[in-house]
């Protein structure tokens, strides 16, 4: 999908109110806001683990017992701020985790008893084996930092679509969605405009504000869980993060 993060736009916010580290603080006193931060960045560490040769069970395990751990603050509360990115920290926390957990081989049960995220396993190989073949090089770290981008590009339509769907627009968005992946088989405008009653250049406009609309909340949800501000920076570890950058 295109991150559109190369058109003009309005001005910039100065700031944002959740950052990386305010959300590890609030997760270690707050279960509800832990359970937000597990469920956003359980998949790139599933994608880490599979990169590095783990099987479809041992990485689901791995990623299962890991958060339990987190969800017991055995983990979380370690996280300090002068460690360096957030990303980064939780990588080689689970690192550390599978290999503890390979040495004395305990591994727990499959779920490990953690209820905060409900997981369709099957469904998220499929999506990572997708991944694996859009992005087939590279190395564990740098499929863990694509995979941590494709999340924020998900949630960022997401809050897209809830907010077409809220407006009662939701087969507008619909028609429009290729127009942020520059799909080659995009509906011609013509019968978009016919079918929803719309002149062409009404099309347009949509599509156009369609596109700012996402980029807009992308790079807002990356500032939040990145925890940085500026348009342009946000952009660039984006960019970044796709290209495989930790």
């Amino acid at each position: 999908m295109s991150l559109l993060l190369n058109e003009s736009r309005g001005p910039t916010r100065g700031a944002f109110p959740l950052t990386r580290w305010t959300m590890v603080r609030r997760a270690v006193a707050q279960p509800q806001a832990l359970e937000e931060w597990v469920g956003l960045y359980w998949y790139p560490l599933y994608v880490w683990a599979r990169r590095r040769g783990a099987s479809e069970a041992d990485a689901a395990d791995g990623v299962q017992s890991f958060l339990l751990r987190l969800c017991e603050k055995a983990l979380l509360a370690q996280a300090e701020e002068n460690r360096g990115r957030l990303r980064s920290w939780l990588l080689t926390a689970f690192g550390n985790h599978l290999a503890s957990e390979a040495k004395s081989a305990g591994r727990k049960k499959r779920g490990g008893g953690v209820e905060h995220v409900a997981v369709d396993w099957a469904a998220v190989e499929a999506v990572c084996e997708s991944h694996s073949a859009a992005s087939p090089g590279g190395t564990p770290e740098q499929a863990y930092a694509r995979a941590w981008a494709l999340t924020l590009m998900d949630e960022a339509l997401d809050r897209v679509e809830a907010h077409y769907r809220k407006t009662e627009r939701a087969e507008l968005f619909a028609a429009l969605l290729p127009a942020l992946e520059d799909a080659p088989d995009w509906e011609p405008q013509a019968q978009i405009a016919a079918r929803m009653s719309m002149s062409a250049a009404a099309v347009r406009q949509a599509a156009q504000r369609l596109r700012q609309r996402y980029r807009r909340t992308l790079l807002d949800v990356a500032a939040q869980r990145l925890g940085m501000s500026g348009d342009a920076r946000v952009g660039a570890e984006i960019r970044g993060m796709l290209g495989g950058g930790l």
